[in-house]
């Protein structure tokens, strides 16, 4: 039997697996790694839910980037005993606001009308960047080509999903599990604030800031991302109920 911890890694809107490749190699001696899909459904709820069903471990630790994060936190929501340790990477842990809400449908309806492939060089690509810079070249045409291989229909159900997920405040409050908190400094989608908010909720967690990285440090700086995420996963964790014996 493997003593890799086992390992679910997900990615943020209109991403593949791609955006962990550096991650994953880095990893995969102390970690069994599998990246989630989360393009079959249109709400964070059955996004989770349907992982939860599919993975073959009793326990495992997630790391979620972005979207990914808002996915890994409602797993916990649903089944706090499965998650070990958590690791939320220029995520959200609130409910959408009233404004962006607003903004979801007009997102949808420009993507479809000029094609998913020159929305995301045109519009996603910008706020990606950090604030002084945009993203490289090659991080630039990674992401349009994985959100072209994903599809505008993906983007429509992944979309609907951000504009009615919940607020996660007190499922974060709860968990008390390792956690690790990283964003890049110049993120301006999940900027610094909202990880120390969350941090503030998560007394135990790492907050890691990466100097310099916009909103997609596994790219940006994939060896800090990967040595943040040995260390995380190297924290020791309480038995999870059911893996021990009865404690009377």
């Amino acid at each position: 039997m493997s003593d890799r911890e086992p390992l679910l890694l997900l990615s943020g809107q209109l991403c593949t697996a791609d955006i962990w490749v550096p991650q994953r190699s880095a990893l995969a001696r102390v970690a069994d790694c599998r990246v989630g899909d989360l393009t079959q459904d249109a709400t964070i709820e059955g996004l989770a839910g349907r992982l939860l069903e599919t993975m073959p471990w009793p326990s495992f630790s997630v790391a979620g980037h972005s979207m990914g994060g808002i996915v890994a936190m409602e797993m916990v929501r649903q089944a706090p005993h499965r998650v070990r340790r958590l690791a939320l990477i220029g995520t959200n842990h609130r409910a959408e606001t009233p404004e962006r809400r607003a903004l979801r449908q007009p997102q949808i309806d420009e993507a479809r009308e000029i094609g998913i492939g020159p929305y995301a060089r045109a519009k996603l690509i910008p706020p990606y960047g950090a604030k002084d810079r945009p993203p490289s070249a090659a991080t630039t045409e990674l992401v349009v080509s994985m959100a072209e291989s994903l599809g505008h229909a993906v983007f429509h159900r992944q979309s609907i999903a951000l504009r009615d997920r919940l607020d996660q405040t007190q499922t974060l409050a709860a968990f008390t599990g390792p956690v690790l908190l990283l964003c890049g400094s110049e993120d301006q989608l999940c900027p610094i604030s909202r990880h120390t908010d969350m941090a503030q909720l998560l007394p135990q967690a790492t907050l890691r800031v990466i100097p310099g990285a916009g909103h997609l440090p596994t790219l940006e700086a994939p060896d800090a991302v990967a040595e943040a995420l040995i260390a995380w996963l190297a924290q020791p964790i309480a038995p999870v109920l059911g893996e021990c014996d009865d404690p009377a």
